[in-house]
């Protein structure tokens, strides 16, 4: 589902940029359950939900002002869910148990960005793909390779960028008794 993040187009900063993808990952969620429902069929309801923002943020590093690219991924799930869990984690969800949330978060690893694209998005106001789409004269940069694509030739592509992080989020999910099991404390 393609939902609305619920922050600025261009989200700055941790805080801001995780609360788009806690946002996105809920709305999700709901909507995913919401077509469940209205269609009647209760055993499509979603075991989880994923929201993905990227952000920036800005760095003040020997007087100057720099801007960082980076990530923060968000996963909402149900707490009965296992299917992710470890052979040798021994949590153990407790039958009729209510079909709780929990969440999951990880953030991507970051890079700064270079001084052409810095300009655009500070001083003109524009969004890191329109700006993108200007420096790199590309379309739509932000739904292909994405800036860190570009940036290295490939190497690294906008999907790629995200897997760790997404795979760090469901950390919850794969290791329970740690994180969802309140007697395990």
């Amino acid at each position: 589902h393609s939902v609305p993040s619920g922050v600025a187009d261009q989200p700055f900063g941790d805080e801001e940029t995780r609360e788009g993808a806690k946002n996105r990952a809920l709305a999700a969620y709901n909507a995913a359950c919401s077509e469940a429902k209205e269609s009647n069929h209760l055993e499509d309801m979603p075991d989880f939900a994923v929201g993905l923002e990227g952000g920036l943020e800005k760095v003040v590093f020997e007087k100057h002002e720099e801007l960082w690219c980076m990530a923060w991924m968000a996963i909402v799930g149900s707490t009965t869910c296992t299917s992710a869990k470890a052979e040798d984690d021994e949590y153990c969800a407790v039958d009729g148990e209510s079909k709780s949330l929990t969440w999951g978060y990880a953030k991507t690893g970051s890079f700064l960005l270079p001084p052409a694209l810095c300009d655009l998005v500070i001083n003109k106001n524009m969004e890191l793909g329109h700006a993108d789409d200007v420096v790199f004269r590309r379309v739509n940069s932000k739904h292909g390779s994405g800036t860190v694509g570009v940036l290295t030739k490939g190497e690294i592509d906008r999907t790629e960028y995200y897997v760790h992080a997404l795979k760090l989020a469901l950390i919850p999910w794969i290791r329970p008794q740690l994180y969802l099991d309140s007697s395990a404390s």
